[in-house]
C-alpha cells in the first residue's frame, strides 16, 4: 500500500476512535484484536458476585480535585497487553472503583492518566455522573458500556501511536525541502 493511502487509513482510525458519534468497534478490534479489547474494562463486584443495578451508584469522588480511586496491580496473564503495548499502556494496569463494591478492572495505567486538551478523560467522564451530582441515581446500563468503550478507545489510541509515529517518520523522510520548492528564506 502506497504510504498517502496508509496515511488516509491512519486517519481514519484515529477519527473514528475519537468520535463518539460514530461505532468504533470494528476499529478497536482491529488494532487490539477482540480478546485483549474484552479483557479491557469489564465491570466487576469485589466479591465476585454477579453486579447489580445498585452497584452502579459512583460515590468515590472524582469530581473537582478528588483523585478518585483507580488502584493499580500487575497485569494478570488474561490481561497482558502485546509486548508492542508495553509502552503504550505502561507496566502496570488498575481497577477504577465506581464505590467499595463495583470496579472496572483492567484498567491500563496510561489509559487511566490519558489526558486530552489538558483534561484527564476517564477522570473527567465519571466527575459528571458522581452519584451526588445527580440526585442519587446510579450509572445507567448505556453508561456503563460506554464508558468501558472509552476505556478500549483511549487503549486503541495509544496503541496506535509507534505506528503513526513510523508513518511521520516515512513522510518527513521524503518531504519536500525549502530549497526543492523554491521557497525565499
Amino acid at each position: 500500500m502506497k504510504l498517502f493511502d496508509r496515511l488516509v487509513a491512519a486517519g481514519e482510525n484515529v477519527t473514528r476512535l475519537l468520535d463518539a458519534n460514530r461505532d468504533a468497534r470494528d476499529v478497536i478490534e482491529s488494532i487490539l484484536s477482540a480478546d485483549r479489547a474484552h479483557a479491557l474494562g469489564p465491570l466487576k463486584r469485589v466479591d465476585g458476585r454477579q453486579v447489580r443495578p445498585d452497584d452502579l451508584k459512583l460515590t468515590v469522588t472524582y469530581w473537582g480535585g478528588g483523585k478518585g480511586r483507580w488502584k493499580p496491580r500487575l497485569f494478570t496473564a488474561e490481561e497482558l497487553p502485546a509486548a508492542d503495548y508495553d509502552e503504550a499502556w505502561g507496566e502496570r494496569t488498575g481497577d477504577l472503583f465506581l464505590n467499595d463494591d463495583a470496579y472496572f478492572a483492567n484498567v491500563p495505567e496510561l489509559v487511566w492518566t490519558y489526558q486530552l486538551g489538558g483534561y484527564p478523560v476517564l477522570k473527567k467522564w465519571l466527575g459528571y455522573r458522581q452519584a451526588v451530582r445527580r440526585e442519587g441515581k446510579p450509572l445507567t446500563d448505556d453508561e456503563r458500556r460506554w464508558f468501558r468503550q472509552i476505556i478500549q478507545r483511549i487503549a486503541a489510541l495509544l496503541a496506535l501511536g509507534p505506528s503513526l509515529d513510523g508513518l511521520y517518520q516515512e513522510t518527513a523522510a521524503i518531504a519536500f525541502t525549502a530549497e526543492e520548492l523554491q521557497i525565499a528564506r
